[in-house]
């Protein structure tokens, strides 16, 4: 029996956006660490959710969360958006059949209903609920309602590739539960160094402390042009929780929502063409040994794509201090599936 290749939608994505960035990251496994590390937040969230989901409780999940975290404050936001969103959800019930679920399922030509015989889709189904299925993001776009983030998922194959995952796995699902939260944008910063009385240090040029005008009272504030600096320290661990706490439980609709997505069959239909064209092309360019650039794809999310360097011959793949080379390219998937 002839082992079919395992294509995840991940793989799809980034086949679509650039073939020599799906040719560097795929077929020779070679990835960039600053994407790794862009992507570690999101990883961890999902371990979280995997152990609030399978019912352990908030207190096993916020020891999940924090796993593999950078430093102290990454941990810290991972902690308060985890217990938000124990605050959000925890109301709800759901019958749930199964968590982390990984699937096969054929690479079918809908115009023909025959199956690749070189492609197998796969990938991992967040919670499977029924006739329902639940997959969660983390992002850091404005997630509200009406917001560009949800109409894109009009377009989504994900989406669709996880019905099929689902049916392959023996569920007749019919509809998707978007889970999705948004990452905080407020970062660690520097806090007024305060006196015993609580009030502000500010010091001119010479390290003296500077009153104000009339003399009677500590200046709180500085002035570059007159030298006088305001005093500031790094703010805490506990700080940077404490203030990030304050603004997701006063914006939980900013950092927390769900939808449903549903896929007409003419829909479904359409990202499966879409699957296979794409799968005939990656053919094609390995067939030729040719894997064109995309200079449209070079800038994304504010910054350069992280093969850049290596396309521009900047830098070498082989620098260990910027690429890694990877085991299994499918990281969602278990190494056992992926093969």
């Amino acid at each position: 029996m002839v082992k079919l290749r395992v294509i995840t939608n991940s793989e799809m994505r980034t086949r679509r956006r650039c073939p020599r960035e799906h040719y560097y990251s795929y077929t020779q496994g070679i990835r960039p660490i600053e994407d790794a590390e862009a992507l570690r937040f999101g990883s961890m969230f999902h371990h979280g959710l995997e152990a609030w989901w399978l019912g352990r409780g908030v207190d096993a999940a916020l020891q999940e969360v924090v796993v593999g975290a950078a430093d102290e404050y990454e941990a810290a936001k991972a902690r308060v958006l985890l217990r938000g969103y124990d605050a959000r959800w925890s109301d709800e019930t759901h019958d749930v059949v199964t968590v982390e679920r990984e699937f096969r399922a054929p690479l079918v030509n809908p115009e023909t209903g025959a199956a690749s015989r070189t492609f197998e889709l796969g990938g991992k189904i967040d919670v499977l609920l029924g006739r329902k299925f639940v997959e969660h993001k983390t992002t850091s776009s404005d997630i509200g309602v009406g917001s560009a983030y949800w109409r894109a998922l009009t377009l989504d194959t994900q989406v669709s590739t996880y019905y099929a995952g689902a049916k392959a796995l023996g569920h007749d699902v019919d509809g998707c539960v978007y889970d999705v939260v948004r990452k905080p944008a407020l970062r660690p910063s520097q806090v007024a160094v305060l006196d015993e009385d609580g009030v502000k240090v500010v010091l001119d040029t010479d390290g003296a402390r500077v009153r104000t005008k009339d003399g009677k009272k500590w200046r709180q504030t500085g002035d570059s042009e007159l030298g006088y600096v305001l005093q500031t320290r790094p703010e805490t661990v506990e700080e940077y929780e404490a203030r990030l706490t304050e603004d997701v439980a006063a914006n939980p609709d900013k950092y927390y929502q769900r939808g449903e997505v549903v896929r007409l069959e003419a829909e479904e239909r359409e990202a499966a063409l879409d699957a296979w064209q794409l799968t005939r092309a990656m053919r094609e360019d390995e067939l030729a040994g040719r894997h064109p650039r995309n200079a449209d794809a070079c800038s994304r999310w504010n910054r350069m794509c992280g093969y850049f360097d290596a396309c521009t011959s900047v830098a070498s793949l082989d620098d260990t201090s910027r690429f890694v080379r990877v085991e299994n390219v499918h990281t969602e998937l278990s190494i056992e599936a992926a093969e």
